[in-house]
């Protein structure tokens, strides 16, 4: 998938920045070691010179021979060095950069092509800006009060609570599709972000926003109003959370690209959380049933009860 100019900007300076300290920081390191032990500095000075040596030797075209001598006194000289690191306990790996890519060496590029690490640095940005800004400080598992549920909603919401914090604990990119049904305010969109938090934790993919907001855009964007390639992101993240499903302003675009999205994620085995607000008979009068039959067949569905949890802590903290 490709991004705008400015990911990719972004991301290379990142890459650059990485470079950059992982050299200063092996100088550092060859610098300490040199004061602490001029004799290592003085090996690394012959070798450098027999470098210069073989250098000039092959521009000059002198005899094979010539090279082969250099070589092998350059490769005596380090076999001393290596004797000295071992017998004064350094690695030999702190006095080199330690880049993080390691196919690229943070240059960004490979064979004038932009390296892999880029692009997935460039994506990262991406689904940043993509994702409408998640509260995932304030919803974890960790802050999900089950004690607010009327006692006739604890035990439900305590298995589905259950059910949410194992889901992330084993979530991976063919994790099962989840469908959280329920009115307003009783913790679908707490315990979706819970899930968002430990996914990206992990190191995954993950996009949130609102159907409404997304469906949005994608028809802004194939209608040329505006720039992007959000329905690519949706289609391509690893961990796809649509919340407010419903709210969208339906077209016929929308409804294909609903479809789109919902049934080739299914068909690709990547995870997706749906929550909604609507009943399961309403999504069918919504959507049909064609999107409705892909929902059934494929996501597991858990049905939210109890009262509206934020007005129930509002009091709460009221009193």
């Amino acid at each position: 998938m490709g991004y705008k100019k400015e990911y990719y900007i972004k991301a290379l300076a990142d890459v650059a920045k990485h470079r950059l300290t992982a050299d200063e920081t092996a100088k550092n390191n060859l610098l300490s070691v040199y004061l602490a032990h001029p004799d290592i500095k003085e090996l690394d000075e012959k070798m450098n010179a027999l470098g210069l040596l073989a250098v000039k030797s092959a521009v000059k075209l002198s005899g094979a021979d010539e090279i082969i001598n250099l070589k092998s006194e350059y490769e005596k000289i380090d076999e001393n060095k290596q004797e000295l690191l071992t017998k004064y306990n350094i690695s030999a790996s702190t006095l080199k950069p330690n880049y993080c890519c390691k196919n690229c060496s943070d240059t960004g590029y490979i064979n004038g092509e932009l390296c892999d690490c880029v692009k997935r640095i460039a994506k990262e940005y991406y689904y940043n800006d993509l994702c409408e800004k998640m509260p995932l400080e304030k919803s974890n598992f960790e802050t999900f009060d089950i004690s607010l549920y009327p006692d006739d909603a604890r035990v439900n919401m305590q298995e589905i609570f259950n059910f949410s914090k194992e889901y992330a604990d084993t979530f991976n990119t063919t994790s099962k599709n989840l469908l959280f049904l329920g009115r307003t305010g009783l913790g679908k969109t707490h315990l979706s972000l819970s899930i968002a938090n430990i996914a990206i934790d992990k190191g995954f993919g993950v996009i949130y926003g609102s159907s409404q907001n997304f469906f949005n855009q994608i028809q802004d964007e194939a209608f040329g109003r505006k720039q992007g390639d959000t329905l690519n992101a949706l289609l391509e993240c690893d961990l796809l959370i649509l919340d407010d499903f419903g709210t969208e302003f339906m077209s016929t675009y929308i409804s294909s690209a609903i479809y789109n999205i919902i049934n080739s994620r299914i068909l690709r085995s990547i995870p997706t959380i749906i929550s909604t607000n609507l009943s399961l008979g309403e999504i069918n009068s919504q959507y049909g049933e064609r999107i409705m039959s892909r929902i059934l067949g494929n996501y597991v569905i858990k049905q939210f009860t109890g009262k509206d949890i934020r007005q129930i802590q509002m009091l709460k903290n009221n009193t």
